[in-house]
């Protein structure tokens, strides 16, 4: 996939990030420098792909949303950052295959919100089980990004002045366990919840919504993932 618009964007958002905003990462050690990779974070601004990308070693692409790309400036521009059209209301297969390409053929970055749209209200909403599909589906890793601060830059042209007090913490990778085959629909909310569970967990309190009462739950669809050294070689 050509991204010929993401190294000037990006670029430009991380100098913008640091001339306006107090933007604090956490274990960004935990992200490794090859390899197909999910990042599953919370959602709440129109900012945060790009907040999120500032962090990443190499350009990701994300499933966006396919009003979006209704236009052909709007699409041109779209898929020249790294997205691809996602509709929402319904499985989309070629949405499905599209980012499963890119996992395991391009050996790419995929950024995945799993509550399907921002939080008005700061706390995390449920999570929506197309990311834990993914996951099963691939077997590739997932990162947990629990982004805070984000909230005060809902204007897309904040990105030129992102005026905030940005965390990001950026969790270790892990794995679904025993995911191979069709996953039953308890399954699939159970991966789902684990996922929500771990970007919870590094999020403060208040912060948690749905999850609030849910972080001691015992992690028994996912485990730990240890990178080789010749995947972080490759």
């Amino acid at each position: 996939m050509a991204q010929w618009l993401f190294p000037a964007c990006n670029a430009g958002f991380k100098t913008t990030l640091k001339l306006f905003s107090d933007f604090k990462i956490e274990g960004q050690e935990n992200i490794p420098d090859s390899g197909p990779l999910l990042v599953a974070s919370n959602h709440l601004s129109n900012l945060d792909p790009a907040i999120v990308a500032a962090a990443l070693p190499r350009p990701p692409v994300f499933l966006a949303k396919k009003e979006l790309f209704k236009f052909r400036l709007g699409s041109a521009l779209m898929r020249g950052y790294g997205a691809y059209p996602v509709d929402r209301r319904s499985t989309d297969v070629r949405a499905l295959n599209w980012i499963t390409r890119q996992l395991l053929s391009e050996h790419r970055i995929a950024i995945v919100f799993p509550e399907g749209t921002r939080s008005k209200t700061g706390g995390l909403l449920i999570g929506q089980s197309g990311l834990a599909h993914i996951a099963m589906l691939t077997g590739v890793p997932i990162i947990p990004f629990a982004l805070t601060g984000s909230e005060n830059l809902q204007n897309p042209l904040k990105v030129l002045k992102p005026t905030a007090t940005l965390g990001l913490k950026i969790g270790e990778p892990f794995v679904v366990s025993g995911s191979e085959g069709r996953a039953s629909r308890k399954k699939t909310a159970d991966v789902t919840a684990e996922i929500m569970v771990r970007i919870a967990k590094m999020l403060p309190h208040d912060q948690r919504g749905e999850y609030s009462d849910k972080c001691g739950i015992n992690m028994i669809q996912t485990s730990e993932y240890v990178w080789s050294t010749s995947e972080e070689s490759a």
